[in-house]
């Protein structure tokens, strides 16, 4: 199976998070046609194939099928759902992150057979732009119910490895001041006042570095107000922070740091009173069922060197200049080693800069080299594994 067409048919297929239906049943067909042993759609709506081995371990590759909206359709160079080809390089939202990683692992089975090969899972999850890991524990835990030895991850890493990145939480902040009439400001107590304090005091705080992951990071995503009046100052304001992580930070201390700072506001009567909680959601899967999500995913950093150094040899019968680094961004291993403690590493096509803007691409090359390479490490997988 070609790994370029079967990327292309994927990023044609529109998939935002919620709306998996066609890409699932698409995926779910393409697995079935790679020759798994099994294929199905569990009821949260994960696609997982599976190809029987001989007892030798347990391998899962995992990815995700939503992306996130194209955007104003006017800064791409052509359409995000055309999936063009120009100077070798595929176009289209979704190629990067990470349409062109689930296209290189199911071209990869037709080049696995042999002996002495573990039991491979292919699990192909929705909703991982709202909640990473969310959807990856319940196929593993609840569906599946097996703990892998190694967990490969697909997001892009330029066919580096990748061996972990920072955490991520979502923090809801609420401001209550006292509303009044525009025309009498000294009346009301403004949260919008004190959200813009706020928001510059929270900015100024000092955060850790890790010597690998780097500097934690906060910055505000929404705010919003009520009620909305353009004669009426608000009773109430509201801000998400995004706060990354990590690994040693605790919840309990990010939020002290957040509540010193409404204290303060607190007591310079700029406002009222405040709420301080992570953000939680309930969401409805393309399938009908419903699942409940809380913004809080753990950093995690992969130690285990043979591991790393087995995967960068194999790597590099492809890439000769592959390296270990980490991302930038959160992706599903929040879960499977943030908080399972399973084994896992991440290799994929393409540049994660690309991925969410206009534009978005991948190399052609690189999606061949992908499929050879996830081949490769299900032949050498007990070099890698303890």
């Amino acid at each position: 199976m070609d790994p370029v067409r079967i990327a292309r048919e994927l990023v044609r297929t529109r998939s935002l998070s919620g709306m998996e239906r066609d890409i699932a049943y698409l995926i779910k067909d393409l697995l079935s046609s790679s020759g798994v042993d099994n294929v199905f759609i569990d009821k949260y709506g994960n696609i997982i194939g599976y190809l029987r081995g001989e007892g030798r371990g347990i391998l899962v590759f995992e990815g995700h099928m939503d992306h996130v909206p194209e955007g104003d359709a006017r800064y791409w160079s052509y359409d995000p759902y055309e999936a063009v080809i120009v100077d070798d390089k595929l176009f289209g939202r979704g190629s990067v992150d990470m349409k062109s990683a689930i296209a290189a692992m199911i071209s990869s089975i037709n080049n696995i057979r042999g002996k002495d090969l573990p039991d491979i899972y292919y699990v192909f999850v929705p909703f991982e732009e709202i909640s990473e890991g969310t959807l990856f524990r319940l196929a593993l835990e609840d569906t599946l119910k097996i703990r892998p030895d190694l967990v490969v991850l697909g997001e892009a890493t330029k066919l580096n490895v990748h061996r972990g990145h920072r955490g991520r939480s979502v923090w809801r902040i609420v401001l209550k001041g006292r509303s009044s009439h525009a025309a009498m400001p000294d009346e009301a107590v403004n949260p919008i006042h004190a959200l813009s304090s706020f928001i510059i005091e929270l900015g100024k705080k000092q955060l850790p570095r890790h010597e690998v992951l780097g500097k934690s990071t906060l910055t505000p995503t929404i705010i919003d107000c009520n009620p909305k009046s353009t004669p009426l100052i608000p009773d109430t304001c509201e801000v998400y922070i995004d706060y990354r992580m990590i690994i040693g930070e605790k919840e309990e201390l990010i939020k002290k740091n957040i509540v010193d700072v409404l204290e303060k506001l607190r007591n310079n009567k700029l406002l009222i009173d405040y709420i301080v909680n992570i953000n939680k959601g309930v969401a409805k899967m393309w399938t009908g069922v419903s699942i409940t999500y809380r913004d809080y995913y753990p950093a995690w950093l992969n130690n285990d060197e043979k591991t790393l150094m087995s995967t960068l040899r194999i790597i590099r019968k492809h890439n000769p200049k592959a390296s270990i680094s980490i991302w930038r961004f959160s992706t599903d291993g929040v879960y499977s080693a943030g908080q399972a403690g399973i084994n896992t590493i991440g290799i994929g096509p393409g540049d994660e800069i690309l991925a969410h803007k206009p534009n978005e691409h991948v190399s052609i090359k690189e999606i061949i080299q992908a499929s050879k390479i996830y081949s490769d490490i299900v032949l050498e997988f007990r070099s890698i594994v303890r």
